[in-house]
């Protein structure tokens, strides 16, 4: 064990000694990994989630690595920086590289504070002190230095090494300093003296050198660690304990102990191939975790319990790892960049229902069952399961049986090793675990689907039903799905995750309950039913679903950018949170903020009065913490009318500011918000939007006071509303307020009234002398028909001649006299014969109004909403809102009923405002039901539902005025989320919205065309009568069974699109590549709005993608391979080419010019594998079509001659029979190992993420998408909110 040789294998630590052994394979949770240059320098932020790093190009980077963003970035460095650390409560970092320069940085100025030289040689590490404002570094020219940043000053240096000092750090707690050099030593340094010398309490610290240039007085070494046989190039402290490890290049991990008196050696960990580069210890368990040049992260346990973990990657070297100092996060520097990532899961295993008032998790091989209490009342903990304490698996996944009243049953599943526990407990027998049952077996995933049994889904994705003694009852076969995983779904039931979709499955009845598609790159990983299974919520690392519980009918869909952690329904909100928030989700797609955290909590269910959340940490401990419900309680009374709430919550003053007036606006009830709104501007507006006239002419004439420009405008928009709906008198005091002679006059003409009308005369005649005026003079004598002042208007406006003809033409002799004579011989020509000239005038009114309201149009009378003419200050809030009454009253836990159509809908009547009960029916009565508009139209309340003491007192002539229909491009809207439908319907805002969302469109220029054809195609014109508009006909589609549905016939179909497929199969055989590229992507550009009526023609337009991908894939590679000036180039790129999956004809020729470009390189092997493949064709394939390409005789013939050799003159980066998957943008195998990433519309692969897929030119590489629905179906979220 103390050889210093270096083993070539991997050895890991039993008691006693080390034993060759293999070592166990880790796997590290990565949560960021960035792409950069050779990363030197690591250094994570104390309290927020940043990590610095020194790039080996001079760079500085600032990551966050929750949000996967670059903060900023610094480069004042020549040469690589080799060293960063932060400030643990200033907003600095500090920083040292190759140019012998410390710099001091402020993260928040963005700049450089000051520079600190003195070294002579490379720096290699930097680091702050925690308490005092030192600076500690470590540098080649074999000195350690300890600065003051305060003073800007070096205070003092330590020399006694005598080669390159690799690393120095300050110890956590005690006035102690180590360092390590590549003289083969680490050494421990004493600075308590240099402290109490240069540091006093409660003072400033004043720092120098002083006389003592070199320290010798104030520091002294303390042990030197003498051990290692090349140099060592870091050591590090225990954060708590007195060990110290060491890395060197001897290949070696030393863990060392101390005390005041000596150090010694503990052990010596071999496996390392390669310079061991960097060595930490975990902060919060006994590891220690280094890292080499020979491309691997070894994990070594300290208790010598487990073998060394070992993460490795393919082509990078590691050189510097940093732990978080609280969370469990490491970080390390490689070659290409850096990652963070985890050595293991924190997220606790546990289980809780919104029914019950328990939790059930594992902690410390026991199962705990834990009871939920208000803060106030304490907590109730009982262990009800212990597992063997030998084992030391923690569980994935716990599931308990909440429908056993009986027996304690849960399930544990281990997801790496595919396995599941089962234990059975009496509840009686509490924690006695003497008789407790517990059963293994093997299974990807686990779910109760009644009180005694449990469906469990084995490796081979084949669902079983087992009994409580882990025996199988019966195998569960549903054709055409294949299952990735299980989830609880109630009783009788499980909620089965495909590929595609997530399907709630009865296995009583056998049958499909529901489905909903998801097509996302992160699959759903978590299943929270809401009380009674109303709703479901599935959530992935970044998605959120909300359905129906009893249909799985989507409700809506939300994206976060921060990876969400768990969730709980508080009645039909849902309650989820991220790393740094807490947030809610209403099934109609309204989201927001509830509060922020300061750690990640996992939460268990919400307090029946809403304002307490439990919670479960990751050190597995219980924890209550206080939440504001007003926000998401007062959003669903809105939604759900219930108007009393709706008040009670805004008079008690929690909810402030436009947000709120703006989500009223939003959601279509603006008369809500007029009631509590106190700005007057708003108010006006408010009341404009809903309609209410003589709100606005209030707020209008407040405004007036306080701004008379300002009311002036409002006086005008209320002019134009009120004119609108008919009420003259408020038009008439409008035009009066804004000076609106014209107008008004107008208004007088059209409702009769001439008295007011000869007023308006009068007054333009008054201001006759005003150019502008006289236009109005002469428009007044036109409404009276006043021929006197019309001739007395044309000849003060100079008109004299038209003055005449009027006055001869209306045999006003004396006008005619005057004006020939002031005329003489200028005067102008009339018609022969004028006897028949009538008198232009208006009409005459039929009915003159005697009073000023009187004039206002006649309207319908219609039933009021619940706030219109109420004095809010007299309702009674104590009483519950009608809805409240009824809810949840005969609903079964696990039977969903249908849902009352009438339920919910807003508008109360008059009756009810005087407290009595209205027993109206839908749809039976003389008016017919509007739309929900919370009180502008009601419910269409009818005469039979009325007692009979109230029927009397209505009105004959009473009905609900009908609400204006949908369109039917509105329909289509609303009813389908398909780029093409939208289009149709002409809005194309949203068609390109939608794209983007489902298939991560960002490039539109072959797809606007086709959004054009779709709209132009989707009406028929039928031709009137001359001087007619055509008649527009929409042109609707059937289903599968020919039945008529709610959407357009699209003019690409299926059929259209398989003839442009076969047109680029036949350019593809005549040769014609560039032509066929341009029709494969045509094929693309026109699946987006394909129009999907059946299953089956869904199944094809997955495989149309799939077809066009693998020919514009190959014939890139095609055009690759001509470009290629290397005949190795060339020869991979043809081995590329005939592996894309083509029609056999196509394949045989691409196999033929792989054949050739090998042949020529005398890569015999490489021919003869490709002439098999030619023959395998040949077999499976039309002989006699495939011989038109080339006869198999020559095939076998020259199989023959190079099948003995079997040996490849060039090497070619091209191994027949390897898995081979294309980077779709370099046109290059994807390396082994690389984090692959799709394209979500044509799923090509690439290295890289964020660019434009070359393969379609539509979609954006790695982009979150929405399910894609191709057959339509409602939107799945709001329009609005993209």
């Amino acid at each position: 064990p103390n050889s210093s040789s270096p083993r070539s294998r991997t050895i890991c630590w039993r008691q006693g000694g080390f034993h060759p052994v293999a070592s166990m394979k880790g796997k590290m949770l990565v949560k960021f990994e960035n792409k950069s240059h050779r990363v030197k320098g690591l250094a994570f932020h104390p309290r927020r989630p940043w990590v610095l790093s020194s790039l080996h190009n001079g760079v500085i980077e600032l990551w966050d690595y929750r949000m996967d963003t670059k903060i900023d970035e610094f480069s004042e460095h020549e040469g690589p920086v080799r060293g960063v650390d932060f400030h643990s409560s200033r907003p600095l970092f500090v920083s040292g590289g190759d140019d012998y320069k410390i710099k001091v940085w402020n993260y928040q100025l963005k700049r450089c504070l000051f520079t600190l030289n003195g070294h002579l040689d490379y720096i290699r590490t930097v680091q702050f002190h925690k308490s005092y404002p030192w600076i500690l570094s470590a540098s080649d020219d074999q000195t350690i230095r300890m600065w003051n940043w305060q003073s800007r000053s070096c205070i003092i240096v330590l020399t006694g090494h005598n080669h390159y000092v690799m690393s120095a750090q300050f110890h956590p707690t005690k006035d102690l300093v180590l360092s390590a050099s590549l003289d083969q030593t680490a050494r421990v340094w004493d600075i308590s003296s240099l402290r109490k010398k240069t540091v006093s309490p409660m003072t400033p610290v004043e720092g120098g050198m002083g006389n003592d240039v070199f320290g010798v007085s104030d520091v002294g070494v303390k042990h030197v660690l003498e051990g290692h046989s090349r140099g060592v190039n870091w050591a590090s402290f225990h954060p708590s304990m007195p060990y110290i490890a060491t890395a060197a290049d001897d290949r070696e991990v030393k863990l060392w102990r101390m005390n005041d008196d000596k150090a010694w050696e503990v052990d010596t960990m071999r496996g390392h191939i390669n310079n061991v580069s960097c060595v930490v210890f975990h902060p919060r368990k006994d590891l220690i975790i280094s890292n080499s040049e020979d491309k691997s992260i070894r994990v070594w346990d300290m208790n010598k319990e487990n073998a060394p973990q070992v993460l490795r990657r393919e082509d990078d070297r590691y050189w510097i790892l940093a732990v978080h100092p609280t969370l469990n996060l490491i970080g390390a520097g490689h070659d290409s960049g850096m990652i963070v990532f985890k050595l293991e899961r924190e997220r606790p295993a546990y289980d809780c229902s919104p029914s019950h008032k328990r939790m059930y998790y594992f902690n410390d091989n026991y199962v705990i069952e834990h009871g939920f209490r208000n803060s106030s009342q304490g907590e109730v903990r009982n262990q009800i399961f212990r597992r063997s304490a030998r084992i030391n698996e923690k569980p994935r996944t716990l599931i308990y049986n909440y429908a056993n009243r009986q027996q304690h049953c849960v399930l544990l599943l281990f997801e790496p090793m595919g396995t599941y526990e089962l234990h059975v407990n009496d509840k009686k027998r509490g924690s006695d675990f003497s008789r407790q049952s517990t059963y293994k077996g093997f299974a990807k995933s686990a779910a109760f689907v009644s009180r005694t049994r449990f469906a469990v889904l084995d490796k081979n994705r084949q669902l079983w039903q087992r009994d409580l003694k882990n025996e199988v009852k019966k195998k569960i076969q549903i054709p055409g799905v294949t299952i990735n995983h299980i989830f609880p779904g109630g009783l009788g039931r499980v909620l089965l995750r495909t590929s595609e979709a997530m399907i709630l499955y009865d296995i009583q009845a056998l049958k499909i309950l529901g489905e909903l598609r998801i097509q996302s790159r992160h699959p759903i990983k978590y299943v929270v039913w809401s009380a009674k299974h109303k709703f479901v919520a599935m959530f992935s690392k970044s998605n959120i679903h909300i359905a129906k519980g009893g249909t799985l009918e989507e409700c809506c869909f939300t994206f976060e950018n921060s990876r969400i952690k768990s969730g709980a329904w508080d009645e039909e909100t849902f309650i989820y949170n991220t790393a740094t928030h807490i947030k809610y989700l209403l099934p109609n797609g309204d989201k927001g903020i509830i509060r922020t955290i300061e750690d990640p909590v996992y939460i268990c269910q919400i307090s029946p009065n809403s304002t307490e959340l439990h919670y479960l940490n990751r050190e597995k401990k219980c924890g209550v913490t206080k939440i504001d419900p007003t926000e998401y309680k007062y959003k669903v009374a809105v939604t759900k009318c219930k108007y009393r709430t709706v008040v009670r919550i805004m008079r008690s003053g929690k909810l402030v500011g436009k947000s709120i007036i703006a989500y009223l606006q939003k959601k279509g009830f603006p008369e809500v918000a007029l009631h509590f709104v106190k700005d007057e501007k708003i108010k006006f507006q408010l009341a404009l939007q809903c309609g209410n006239i003589t709100a606005a002419k209030e707020s209008a004439a407040k405004l007036e006071k306080k701004d008379p420009k300002g009311g002036k405008a409002c006086w005008e928009q209320l002019g134009v509303e009120a004119l609108r709906q008919g009420v003259c008198h408020i038009v008439e005091e409008a035009y009066m307020k804004t000076y609106n002679y014209d107008r008004l006059s107008f208004l007088y003409t059209i409702t009769g009234n001439t008295t007011n009308l000869k007023k308006m005369l009068n007054i333009a005649k008054l201001h006759r002398h005003d150019k502008n005026k006289i236009v109005s003079y002469f428009h007044n004598t036109l409404y009276l028909g006043d021929v006197e002042e019309r001739v007395a208007c044309l000849k003060m406006a100079g008109m004299k001649k038209l003055a005449y003809v009027c006055a001869a033409t209306h045999g006003l002799q004396k006008e005619v006299e005057e004006l020939k004579k002031e005329l003489k011989e200028d005067l102008p020509s009339l018609p022969a014969d004028i006897s028949n000239a009538k008198l232009l005038k208006p009409p005459v009114p039929v009915i003159r109004a005697s009073q000023p309201k009187e004039y206002n149009w006649p309207l319908v009378e219609v039933s009021s909403g619940y706030f219109d003419g109420i004095d809010l200050s007299k309702i009674d809030l104590t009483q519950p809102d009608p809805e409240e009454k009824e809810q949840f009253e005969d609903e079964d836990e696990d039977i969903i009923e249908a849902e009352d159509p009438l339920k919910g809908l807003g508008g109360w009547v008059e009756e009810e405002k005087k407290k009595t009960e209205a027993g109206a029916v839908a749809g039976t009565g003389d008016g017919w039901g509007g739309e929900d508009d919370f009180g502008l139209g009601g419910l269409g309340i009818e005469e039979e539902g009325l007692e009979p003491e109230e029927k009397e007192e209505v009105d004959g002539d009473f009905f609900v005025f009908p609400q204006a229909g949908k369109s039917w491009e509105t329909k289509w809207s609303e009813n389908s989320n398909l780029a093409g439908d939208l289009a149709a319907a002409g809005q194309f805002d949203m068609a390109l919205h939608s794209l983007n969302r489902q298939i991560g469109a960002v490039r539109f220029d072959g797809l606007e065309s086709k959004l054009i054809d779709v709209y132009n195609m989707c009406h028929a014109k039928l031709p009137m009568m001359n001087g007619l508009p055509s008649l527009t006909i929409p042109l609707m589609r059937t289903d599968g069974d020919g039945n008529p549905q709610t959407l357009p016939r699209l003019c690409y179909t299926m059929r259209s699109c398989v003839e442009k497929l076969q047109e680029a199969y036949k350019l593809v055989s005549s040769g014609k590549f560039p032509e066929a590229l341009k029709s494969f992507r045509a094929v693309l550009a026109t699946i987006p709005v394909l129009e999907i009526t059946t299953q089956d023609q869904e199944s094809k337009l997955r495989d149309l993608k799939t077809i066009c991908r693998e020919y514009i894939t190959g014939l890139r590679l095609d055009a690759a391979c001509r470009q290629a000036k290397s005949p190795a180039d060339q020869s991979a790129l043809a081995a590329y080419f005939s592996r894309c999956h083509m029609q056999p004809m196509h394949k045989v020729r691409a196999l033929l010019k792989a054949v050739k470009f090998a042949y020529k390189l005398k890569n015999f092997k490489a021919t003869s594998a490709f002439c098999r493949r030619i023959l395998e064709l040949f077999v499976s394939g039309d002989k006699a079509q495939l011989s038109k390409a080339v006869k198999p005789g020559q095939i076998r013939a020259l199989l023959k001659k190079t099948e003995g050799v079997n040996k490849d003159a060039v090497p070619v980066d091209y191994r027949e029979g390897e898995t081979l998957v294309i980077d779709s943008k370099t046109l290059r195998p994807l390396k082994k190992g690389a984090k692959p990433f799709r394209c979500p519309y044509c799923f090509s692969t690439y290295s890289i993420d964020g660019i434009i897929c070359n393969t379609c030119g539509i979609g954006k590489v790695g982009a979150d998408v929405a399910p894609y629905q191709p057959r339509g179906g409602a939107s799945p979220f709001s329009w609005k909110k993209i």
